[in-house]
């Protein structure tokens, strides 16, 4: 058994850690830090650390680098850390090609870390394609037990606090760290691995750090998509994810997996089935939807805006705050967005909205969970209430043209 806690245990110990380091650093949050873009003006960058080792895609042993960054003339001691995995099908893609992303957070506060996977080429199927996904998984679960390891046994070289490390990354990166966050129990393993997985050393797997935890407190995703959504259970961590609502590549909602256009029999929850299976269970979640057809196209498009967005969500999240799912954000750019109509506000039953052009809707409570989805065409969208408890609302478009709106629903 590889995590003997159950969920509900682990997540209170992790909660217990977190509070406890909150009161020693929650100073560090006091002036927008974690959230606010270019605090710092330059970023330094330790290149090339070996965190672990694993057999690679081509059978030869692969090391494992992970560059470093962080806020230059920070003097904090106790520091998040942000863990980036790139993108490119698990064929392709370097540590590198996350530069922008890292330098984005850094600059905010995090320590921000880029780590390896081993990727190569294959000849896409259910097996090969689930094991590229495990070695993603294995070598990011690595990188964070390397990270707790450099804390206890290298005198803490990166000053980062190990109750505040958040996973993520970018399309397969993204993979990668939604299934180590979620692929979590024996039972979950695809039929087409388990006989071969305690040779690959388990859900943990081999790639390095042995005896240090993997657990990070929260997981990020940039278009990315989880094997089966039932496997984020309740006390499960909390899950922030953008994506375009017509990707082709990594599904948005459950649809069968292609790598590199090449069917490969499996099937995949993406960003929208993951946050309605969170909500439903009570998880924090936030989703930010692009009506669009590309992949990952909102990091050149909108990458200000994208990046904000998640970081936000991290910084709430590491300083002890309500998630708000971009809310504050949101409101400041309705003067650049077409506000939705909502008619009537306050409203305790039913409610209308006019929308000026087709998008879908998420009913957000004050918790930072989706309560409620609508397909919402050209028109007038009649939105029921009677099932909501009285409180405060937000109506978020998936459309970006459109702002979000706030809704009081009545007693």
């Amino acid at each position: 058994v590889h995590h003997p806690l159950t969920r509900m245990a682990r997540f209170s110990a992790l909660l217990t850690m977190t509070l406890a380091s909150f009161t020693a650093v929650a100073q560090d949050c006091s002036t927008g830090r974690y959230v606010n873009a270019n605090l710092f003006a330059d970023v330094n960058v330790t290149q090339g650390v070996v965190f672990g080792s694993n057999t690679g895609v081509s059978g030869s042993s692969q090391t494992l680098r992970m560059d470093v960054y962080e806020p230059s003339g920070d003097s904090e001691q106790l520091r998040p850390v942000v863990v980036v995995a790139f993108g490119g099908s698990f064929i392709t893609g370097t540590r590198g090609d996350v530069a922008f992303i890292c330098n984005d957070l850094a600059k905010r506060g995090y320590v921000a870390v880029a780590n390896d996977y081993r990727v190569g080429f294959f000849l896409p199927n259910q097996t090969t394609t689930t094991r590229a996904v495990m070695r993603g998984a294995h070598d990011m679960r690595a990188c964070v037990r390397y990270l707790r390891r450099s804390v206890a046994e290298m005198g803490n070289p990166y000053r980062i606090d190990t109750t505040r490390i958040i996973i993520g990354g970018v399309s397969a990166g993204a993979i990668s760290a939604l299934h180590a966050m979620y692929l979590d129990q024996d039972a979950e393993v695809p039929a087409v691995l388990a006989s071969e997985l305690p040779g690959l050393g388990g859900l943990e797997g081999s790639s390095g750090s042995p005896g240090y935890s993997s657990r990070a407190m929260a997981c990020y995703s940039f278009s990315g998509a989880l094997g089966d959504s039932a496997w984020i259970e309740p006390g499960d961590e909390p899950l922030v994810s953008l994506h375009e609502v017509g990707d082709n590549i990594v599904p948005y909602y459950t649809a069968p997996v292609f790598v590199g256009g090449i069917p490969t029999g499996l099937t995949a929850s993406g960003s929208h089935d993951l946050h309605l299976r969170a909500g439903h269970i009570g998880i924090t979640n936030c989703l930010k939807s692009y009506d669009a057809n590309a992949h990952v196209g909102y990091l050149q498009s909108d990458q200000a805006n994208a990046l904000d967005y998640v970081a936000v969500f991290m910084g709430e999240l590491v300083c002890g705050q309500s998630v708000t799912c971009g809310l504050s954000t949101s409101v400041a750019e309705v003067g650049k967005a077409q506000p939705l109509q909502c008619t009537p506000n306050p409203a305790s039953t039913t409610t209308r909205l006019s929308l000026p052009s087709a998008s879908d809707l998420s009913v957000i409570d004050m918790q930072g969970r989706v309560v409620e989805r609508i397909r919402g065409c050209i028109g007038t969208v009649e939105l029921d209430l009677t099932n909501l408890p009285a409180g405060a609302y937000t109506v978020r478009p998936s459309n970006p043209d459109l702002g979000a709106v706030r809704l009081l629903k009545a007693d």
